[in-house]
């Protein structure tokens, strides 16, 4: 065995991402899987790490029983969240050591490879992160119920609003609207119902249909839009504002996005180097002892 394992562990809201590697910087493999937000729920989200975990190694020839001999970096989203990171902490885990950040803190990490700069998550949810030397700036990402304005979920929270304000007639029912209130046969119980247990990412499928509807120039999709970019901007602003020398934009919807913003925003914008597993994996390498490999 090549040393130590690190396990970088990339928990967001939609699915749960894991990349392996020993200390010295072999790759051993990665997987994915389901969500591991432990905003959602702690024990749901520790069972797919450990299996997403399980499966990396697997794919380099490993098993299930090598995760006592890995140092993990978790990045979760809901780690922000101080009671939700006790609960997870008071759970037994599997690894070596391991240690716990948000998932847009290893992100940060990740995008800049070690240097600073800043992120924009445009995902699911949506979390901005600063870093300069060791310090981490975070803003939003408090969850759909009361922050991450601009996010695919509430993207798509807010195509039912408008779904169910024009079955009422108080906005035009646009090619947008009908496509949604087809889906639950134009009955506003249902979608109600939908939405009292929908997670972020049931919000979050709708959010490809309001893009689509966006370019073909749906008035309600074109609203939803501005209000995201219009949620969106004042955020990188602040990035900029707090002395973020570069923005990288993350997320299925970064790329949707980016043309949208003003050309000062776009003069501050640069690819990552790195993906979220990359910057877990840096924070697992701060596990291991002095002098190891990392």
């Amino acid at each position: 065995m090549r040393g130590a394992i690190l396990l970088g562990v990339d928990g967001g809201g939609t699915r749960c991402r894991v990349r392996a590697r020993y200390a010295d910087g072999t790759p051993i493999g990665e997987a994915s899987g389901g969500t591991a937000n432990i905003f959602a729920g702690v024990d749901a989200a520790l069972a797919n790490i450990i299996a997403v975990s399980s499966a990396a190694l697997e794919v380099g020839g490993l098993s299930a029983s090598d995760l006592a001999l890995s140092h993990a970096g978790l990045g979760l989203a809901g780690a922000n969240v101080s009671s939700f990171a006790a609960d997870l902490a008071a759970r037994p885990m599997p690894f070596a050591s391991y240690a716990l950040e948000t998932d847009a803190v290893v992100a940060c990490r990740g995008a800049h490879g070690g240097d600073d700069g800043a992120i924009a998550i445009l995902g699911t949810g949506s979390a901005y992160v600063l870093r300069r030397g060791s310090a981490f700036t975070l803003l939003g990402g408090w969850g759909i119920a009361v922050s991450d304005q601009g996010s695919g979920a509430d993207l798509g929270r807010s195509a039912l609003s408008f779904a169910l304000l024009a079955l009422d007639g108080v906005v035009e029912e646009t090619a947008l609207c009908h496509n949604i209130l087809s889906q639950f046969d134009r009955d506003p119980g249902a979608l109600a119902e939908f939405a009292r247990d929908a997670l972020p990412r049931d919000f979050g499928r709708f959010a490809p249909l309001v893009w689509e509807r966006f370019d073909a120039g749906d008035a309600i999709a074109l609203r939803i839009v501005g209000q995201g970019v219009a949620s969106v901007e004042p955020m990188l602003r602040r990035l900029m504002q707090l002395g973020a020398p570069a923005i990288a934009l993350l997320g299925g919807l970064a790329a949707r996005y980016r043309p949208l913003f003003p050309a000062d925003i776009q003069g501050h914008i640069v690819s990552p180097v790195g993906d979220a597993m990359d910057g877990a994996l840096d924070l697992a390498a701060t596990l291991l002892p002095a002098g190891a490999s990392a």
